[in-house]
């Protein structure tokens, strides 16, 4: 089974517009002799035909770019990731899954349904990965006395002066 992720496609009306400008920007630079912005302008070409693609499958979570024909797949699979949190509140009627390995932290737009699906398929794949929902009536000081504290968490939370030194003896 594999989920998508709730990604926002640009119009083919922005698309042609981004490309004209660039056309327009790389006509300019060639004309008054500024060629070392012509790279640029090329990348700033290629970004109309730029797509991504979130993907949550059983073997992990995987982000997909397509340039043209070209594809390419940045894959972290379920026994590299270590935290999944459902935040609620952020994404409107929508779920915003934060996936995590290590420090570093993913997120994914995504319908309810969806988030429980991927949350089962989590606790499935790896019963080591730590599941949480975030809600309204979450207390800042849950993060650390969940055993699950790191930097990001400790720093953007409303922390105490003991929910501080709990983080970093944590982090030790």
């Amino acid at each position: 089974m594999q989920l998508r992720g709730i990604v926002k496609e640009r119009s083919p009306l922005v698309r042609g517009i981004i490309f004209l400008v660039a056309l327009l920007m790389l006509g300019l630079e060639i004309w008054r002799g500024l060629y070392i912005y012509i790279p640029i302008t090329l990348l700033v070409a290629l970004i109309p035909f730029f797509d991504k693609a979130q993907i949550i499958s059983e073997s992990g979570i995987d982000v997909e770019y397509k340039l043209f024909n070209s594809v390419m797949h940045n894959v972290w699979e379920w026994s590299e990731i270590t935290t999944l949190h459902a935040d609620y509140r952020k994404a409107g009627e929508n779920v915003m899954l934060h996936i995590g390995k290590g420090i570093v932290t993913r997120t994914f737009v995504v319908t309810s349904t969806d988030a429980q699906a991927a949350k089962k398929m989590a606790r499935k794949a790896n019963p080591q990965i730590y599941i949480e929902d975030i809600d309204e009536n979450r207390s800042s000081r849950s993060y650390c006395y969940s055993g699950f504290c790191d930097f990001y968490n400790c720093f953007t939370a409303r922390f105490t002066s003991s929910n501080f030194r709990e983080c970093f003896v944590d982090l030790v």
